[in-house]
C-alpha cells in the first residue's frame, strides 16, 4: 500500500537533509561602551559629530527574468518506520508507533540580487510540472517551504483476513537543485545564483515481512524491510 500527497534558508538521506562589533564604535550616553560601563553624560554622540551610517539599499533581481536549473537530483528516502506487528485473520489495528529516522528541512540560498523565495519555488514547481505558468504564485508552489520540515506519516490503519508480520513506513521524495536567474542579454545586470532543497511528495506504506519485495518496489520500502524485518 502506498499513497502520496502531491505538493506539500536548510534539507537530507534515509526515510532523509538549508543557513562582531569592532572596537572604537561610538555609543549613546546610556549604552555600555567597549569598557562595558555606561558612557558619561558629557560624551559626544554620533549625532553630535555628524557621523551617520546608512545601510546601502539591497539590490533586487529584475522582473521577468529566466531561470536555469542544473545539477538537479530527485530521490525518495525513508524517514520513518515502525517495529514489526503481528496481525491475525481478525480485524487488527496497527498500533506500533512510527519512529523518525531522519529530519529533512527545506532551504533556499542565493548569491546576487535578491529574489523572492516564493517566486523561486513557484518557478521550480512549473519546471517540475506541478504548476502552470498561468497559475497564481501566491497560491503556493506545492513544494516544501524553506525552514519547514518534511512530514512524517503517522502510520496506523486496520488489517484483516491474513496472519502476518507487518511494518509501516514513511517516505518523502526530495529535490535538490542549483539555479541561475538572469535577465535578457540587453540588460547589464548581475545574475542571481542559488541552491534549493525541498520535496515534492510524501507518503506511507505497509509491507509484509513474510513476503519478499520485488525489485520494482521503491527504495524506502526495501530499507524499511531491512531495518524492521531483519532482512
Amino acid at each position: 500500500m502506498e499513497r502520496t500527497r502531491a505538493f506539500t534558508c536548510a534539507a537530507g538521506v534515509l526515510v532523509a537533509g538549508l543557513l562582531a562589533g569592532a572596537s572604537g564604535c561610538s555609543s549613546t550616553p546610556d549604552d555600555p561602551g567597549t569598557s562595558g560601563k555606561p558612557k558619561t553624560a558629557g560624551s559626544r554622540t554620533a549625532s553630535e559629530t555628524g557621523a551617520e551610517q546608512v545601510a546601502a539599499p539591497e539590490e533586487r533581481a529584475c522582473k521577468g527574468g529566466t531561470y536555469t536549473w542544473f545539477n538537479m537530483q530527485k530521490y525518495s528516502v525513508l524517514n520513518g518506520v515502525t517495529d514489526v506487528q503481528r496481525v491475525t485473520a481478525k480485524p487488527t489495528k496497527m498500533t506500533e508507533p512510527m519512529r523518525r529516522l531522519r529530519t529533512d528541512q527545506g532551504s533556499l540560498t542565493s548569491d546576487g540580487p535578491r529574489l523572492d523565495s516564493q517566486a523561486v519555488l513557484f518557478a521550480l514547481s512549473v519546471h517540475l510540472g506541478f504548476a502552470e505558468k498561468g497559475d497564481d504564485p501566491q497560491g503556493g508552489s506545492g513544494l516544501g517551504e524553506p525552514g519547514a520540515y518534511a512530514p512524517l506519516a503517522e502510520g496506523g490503519g486496520e488489517f484483516s483476513g491474513l496472519a502476518a508480520r507487518l511494518v509501516s513506513y514513511s517516505f518523502v521524495k526530495l529535490v535538490e537543485t542549483d539555479f541561475r536567474y538572469s535577465c535578457g542579454s540587453g540588460e547589464d545586470r548581475e545574475p542571481t545564483t542559488g541552491h534549493v532543497s525541498t520535496w515534492i511528495t510524501d507518503g506511507e506504506g505497509t509491507l509484509n515481512c513474510d513476503e519478499p519485495l520485488t525489485k520494482d518496489t521503491l527504495a524506502p520500502a526495501h530499507e524499511a524491510e531491512r531495518l524492521s524485518c531483519g532482512r
